[in-house]
């Protein structure tokens, strides 16, 4: 079925054609598109809120759809002002290629998707990242040290102001590089959900929204711009940012390979370890 673009009167936000791929959400000067994977037996409607609310502000049918994927686009929306998610048949989903999420920025707070508590957030287009690039360190020269970003510097030895979070990190770049150390191994830093009911999930590992940020790592509620900020000075220093990425064998190979590439082109990261067993090293 093709979907017919139709003014939305009484507001800016026009529905417009949209495009299957990729996958997720695509901002351009002046439109974002939203596609998702949703089988066809079943209905799916874009949710619109305005930023940091949990009421709904609007609804739009996607009726556009390509094979299994549904998509559609929408002008005159500024990013920074709203956020999303999608309701498919009637349960309200968090779309499984979000950048950035709303609703997950305290750490060990239950939050419910099902009562709009947890909504997609637009990732920032901006960034100065000042000429920075990888280091590509000889594997024979590197000096890895193994953290967790909260672990790190939770505690009050750490003497840092920012404790656990991406920024507490860049304020012990110092002591790592009186270790010797040239690279960082952070344990999962996408958005996982703490509270599994009869036990914490302190380490990430699991399941997750793979190509988001963790929220609850920010110093000042920006886990996107402060991951990129972590990188960046990491890089000067001369240590490299390696990330673990435990997908699950749920994943499919050509997602966890986007994923990848999105980390490595959207952050620099230098490199990632994998379970082989979910994605075959021949893909990689």
């Amino acid at each position: 079925a093709i979907g017919v673009s139709r003014q939305w009167k009484g507001n800016n936000m026009r529905e417009v054609q949209g495009y299957p791929l990729p996958l997720g959400v695509q901002i351009s000067e002046n439109k974002i598109n939203f596609s998702i994977a949703v089988p066809i037996e079943k209905k799916c409607q874009l949710l619109i809120y305005r930023a940091g609310r949990k009421r709904l502000y609007r609804q739009f049918e996607m009726e556009t759809a390509v094979g299994e994927v549904r998509c559609i686009a929408l002008t005159d929306i500024e990013p920074a002002e709203y956020e999303y998610n999608y309701l498919i048949n009637g349960e309200v989903v968090v779309d499984p290629y979000v950048q950035a999420l709303a609703g997950r920025e305290h750490w060990g707070v239950k939050k419910e998707t099902a009562r709009h508590e947890i909504r997609g957030r637009f990732l920032s287009q901006e960034y100065d990242w000042e000429g920075d690039h990888t280091l590509q360190i000889p594997y024979h020269q590197v000096i890895a040290y193994s953290l967790h970003v909260r672990g790190f510097t939770r505690h009050a030895s750490s003497k840092v102001k920012s404790k656990g979070t991406f920024q507490g990190i860049i304020e012990k770049i110092d002591y790592l590089t009186d270790l010797g150390i040239n690279q960082i191994h952070c344990m999962p830093v996408y958005e996982f959900q703490e509270d599994m009911g009869s036990y914490r999930n302190y380490w990430g590992y699991g399941t997750g929204y793979y190509f988001a940020p963790k929220a609850a790592y920010a110093a000042f509620d920006d886990a996107q711009t402060e991951l990129k900020d972590l990188v960046k000075a990491c890089h000067k220093a001369g240590i490299e940012v390696v990330l673990e990425m435990p997908f699950t064998e749920k994943i499919l190979p050509q997602t966890a390979l986007e994923c990848l590439r999105f980390y490595l082109l959207e952050y620099h990261v230098d490199g990632f370890v994998v379970n082989p067993y979910n994605v075959p090293w021949d893909s990689l």
